[in-house]
């Protein structure tokens, strides 16, 4: 045969079959495009010399392992799809005398055409969009210094590999199929049903265990810690459970609605319930595929906004103090002054304007809150109430000028959550709480895996009988802390000041400044949100794509049957009411589980934003709300579009 003639033949093929290509080829090029945009911005130079650029490249770094292994997995199997509806048309190949070679060689040169121009595709789009999308990463991150933005040829390469080998690997799986099919199975192969399944109970059980197993695990954290430990282990069991659920479940459910007599035997119902479970197991794996889908979508893009929209009061709580200064470890009366006239010192050379200076030192212990209790202890199980307490002896220092003088039996407590008892235990230590403000003092670097508690204790005295009382002090430290609020004149020479003093003071001393905190919580949260945004719209896109791909396959298996039943007495109307009532009972499942999915998984998901700092439970409520509302108007129309082409093709 012409060597032009394969060409022509894959050209014509792919014409021929835009309606199913040209959705792929679009997965295909979004996908490259998102690659290469995180890797260029990975690549560029610049990124680095930003304050948390260096977050940022590893978050976009873990966002492109995170798109080419999802994008792996999703062509290969919307693959599937295109195979099948065309299996016909290869076994007609064979029929009319050309060899598996032969057909092998129209599949090279179709793959070819496709990857080269989704390539090109993909990567004129990235660098075009490229720009557009590095000013967003400067804006989320707060930048307001000119960056370059360029071609990246090692990010091109390294998109053109990755997706090279991709479509490589799926070449070599279809030409494999070919050579283990005859023309028979293949003609067959583009219209076969399937066997009406048993109901596997044990399945059904095995899913509604893993599903009940992983629901609990979500529900029953307490705390950010266990809530980072169980979170895998919990969304491969809901993963698993639902699609044991969709798959056996599902065809339980339809056995069920098919013996309930009043609602199988409608006309509607009678086609929708009898021809799903002929092919239940396929579907089941697609419409488990579209819930889980749906719910990293919704769960990706309301946590990263949640976290973006709240980084400035998470910034605040951080840093309540314009320049900070930690000693973490003990320091005398003496060291204590030391440490404050260089602090002061350095301000003057700065020429800084101090409005405020509160100073104290502190014994932190790790341990357990319970009604009425505060216990410090090393052995806390991961199912407690974990806190980080602070004990903070204000005798001699600016909070006793705040507060006004303590009785050695009075504390002030403060912290993450109110606490509500006039008298609390302490180790063992019964004191009488005073009525003071819920926050007073910098978070510490635990506060991020265990709710705080600042307790002002009367003087040293006190304190050390704390420290005392405890027979573990594993978990237990003592240190020093200067906050500094500076004039508004004085900002800008704040984080200057405050390196300077960094590199000045010993090793067992931090010095922190408020611009340099926010900068890298807004490379860590903008980060986030730049990648959670582009994976959540590759997850929206594959889940458009997979129920495209089902309307149109079902449309093509459902064609000949519909059309018997026009032939038989039912009505166009009729048609179109029992296509409606089994695309509704099939399309809209997905999205309720997923929604459920979403409820279920919040009290984890807010423990796990509490680990980055975000403990604002509404902002996230009203957050996940609003993306559950747009994500369902998405979900309807996309509904809507696909149910006229499955009508079209069955009509």
């Amino acid at each position: 045969m012409n060597k032009s003639f394969y060409g022509s033949l894959a050209l014509s093929n792919i014409k021929k079959n835009a309606k199913n290509y040209v959705p792929y080829m679009l997965t295909c090029i979004i996908s490259i495009m998102i690659f290469y945009i995180m890797a260029a911005i990975v690549q560029n130079p610049d990124v680095t010399k930003l304050l948390g650029g260096t977050t940022l490249k590893g978050l976009l770094g873990f966002g492109c392992g995170i798109v080419g292994i999802f994008s792996a997995i999703f062509l290969f199997y919307t693959n599937s799809f295109l195979i099948k509806q065309r299996k016909k048309e290869l076994a007609l190949y064979n029929i009319l005398g050309m060899a598996k070679r032969h057909v092998g060689k129209v599949f090279f040169l179709e793959t070819l055409i496709t990857s080269l121009v989704s390539m090109a595709a993909g990567l004129l789009g990235g660098v075009i969009l490229g720009k557009l999308a590095f000013l967003l990463v400067l804006k989320v991150m707060q930048v307001t210094l000119p960056m370059k933005y360029t071609f990246s040829l090692s990010a091109a390469l390294m998109t053109i590999l990755v997706f090279g080998i991709i479509f490589f690997v799926v070449l070599l799986c279809n030409l494999g199929r070919i050579r283990l099919s005859n023309p028979i199975e293949l003609l067959a192969g583009g219209r076969q049903g399937e066997k009406e399944p048993k109901t596997k109970w044990i399945l059904v059980l095995l899913g509604a265990a893993a599903m009940g197993t992983g629901y609990y695990l979500a529900l029953s954290i307490v705390s950010p810690l266990q809530a980072l430990m169980n979170f895998f282990v919990a969304v491969i069991l809901v993963i698993a459970g639902t699609y044991l659920l969709f798959t056996a479940g599902s065809i339980a459910l339809l056995k069920m609605l098919k013996k309930n007599r009043k609602f199988y035997y409608k006309t509607e119902h009678f086609t929708a319930v009898s021809g799903m479970l002929y092919r239940m197991k396929r579907n089941a794996a697609g419409l488990a595929s579209i819930c889980i889908l749906s719910t990293m979508v919704l769960v990706t893009i309301a946590t990263t906004v949640s976290m973006q929209v709240g980084v400035e009061n998470v910034i605040d709580k951080n840093m309540p103090n314009d320049i900070q200064i930690r000693s973490y470890e003990k320091l005398n009366k003496k060291q204590q002054q030391e440490l404050q006239f260089q602090v002061m010192d350095k301000m003057k050379e700065y020429n800084i304007d101090v409005d405020q200076m509160i100073e104290y030192d502190y014994l932190s212990a790790a341990g357990v809150k319970e009604p009425g209790n505060l216990t410090p202890s090393p052995q806390v199980a991961l199912d407690k109430k974990i806190v980080e307490m602070y004990v903070i002896p204000i005798e001699g220092t600016s909070l006793e000028t705040k507060y006004g003088p303590l009785a050695e039996d009075e504390i002030i407590v403060g912290g993450d959550e109110p606490i509500t008892e006039s008298t609390i235990e302490l180790n063992g230590m019964a004191f009488n709480v005073k009525d003071g403000e819920s926050s007073f003092v910098t978070a510490p670097e635990m506060g991020a895996m265990a709710k705080l508690y600042y307790i002002l204790v009367a003087n040293e005295k006190v304190k050390k009988q704390v420290y005392n009382s405890s027979s573990d002090k594993t978990l237990m430290s003592e240190g020093y802390y200067i906050g500094l609020d500076v004039s508004d004149s004085s900002k800008d020479q704040a984080a200057a000041a405050a390196k300077s003093l960094s590199k000045e003071t010993p090793g067992g001393i931090r010095v922190e400044e408020k611009t340099m905190v926010a900068a890298d919580f807004h490379g860590i949260y903008g980060g986030l949100l730049f990648v959670g945004i582009f994976l959540g719209f590759l997850f929206l896109v594959a889940t458009v794509l997979i129920i495209y791909y089902k309307q149109i396959t079902e449309g093509y298996e459902d064609s000949e049957r519909y059309h018997i039943m026009q032939k038989v007495g039912m009505s166009q109307a009729e048609v179109r009411k029992s296509i409606r009532s089994q695309i509704l009972l099939v399309f809209f499942l997905p999205l309720i589980v997923a929604v459920v999915h979403v409820a279920g998984s919040f009290n984890m998901m807010s423990k796990l934003l509490a680990a980055l700092q975000l403990t604002d439970i509404w902002l996230f409520v009203i957050c996940t709300a609003v993306t559950i509302l747009v994500f369902i108007v998405i979900y309807v129309i996309v509904y809507s579009l696909t149910a006229r082409e499955y009508y079209k093709l069955v009509k």
